[in-house]
């Protein structure tokens, strides 16, 4: 196995791994205190999600009229029509589950079904954020490409 292979094998594993602690955590919060568990992890996400979620969108929008040079259009309104999916799905779905999900675990041991209906459909979220940084992505590699084909 190469280098690259055991790099991109290690970036794997640690993204497999953040998923689950941060999905996998409440299971391990016992039920009397899942409601201060939450409210924390709601409290101390916000100033780190929001931020960066509203400067993204701005970003995005703002290329519609600020393409850099060699970006054709197409990937621009991709990005913008993934972030539309994204937050109006989250709105529709994955908000309204987190909140009525009151536990992660029920009293007699099994998972509440809000929690496992957010958990088990929370990779379609994972995938369109992962669409969009590959968006931005490929249009920072159709500018680079531009400029690289008018050096001498």
């Amino acid at each position: 196995m190469g280098s690259h292979d055991n790099v991109r094998g290690q970036l794997l594993w640690h993204w497999q791994h953040l998923d689950d602690a941060v999905w996998l955590a409440p299971v391990a919060v016992c039920s009397d205190d899942f409601s201060a568990y939450h409210n924390a992890w709601w409290a101390m996400i916000k100033p780190v999600i929001f931020p960066v979620a509203a400067i993204a969108v701005s970003g995005s929008i703002a290329l519609i009229w600020w393409r850099p040079g060699g970006v054709t259009a197409a990937p621009v309104w991709l990005n913008i029509a993934l972030h539309v999916a994204t937050y109006t799905l989250t709105a529709a779905f994955w908000a309204r589950w987190q909140a009525q999900t009151h536990y992660a675990k029920l009293p007699d041991g099994s998972l509440d079904p809000m929690y496992v209906r957010a958990m088990s459909t929370h990779w379609i979220r994972a995938t369109l954020i992962t669409l969009n940084g590959l968006a931005v992505f490929w249009m920072v590699i159709q500018h680079l490409s531009s400029k690289a084909e008018k050096l001498p």
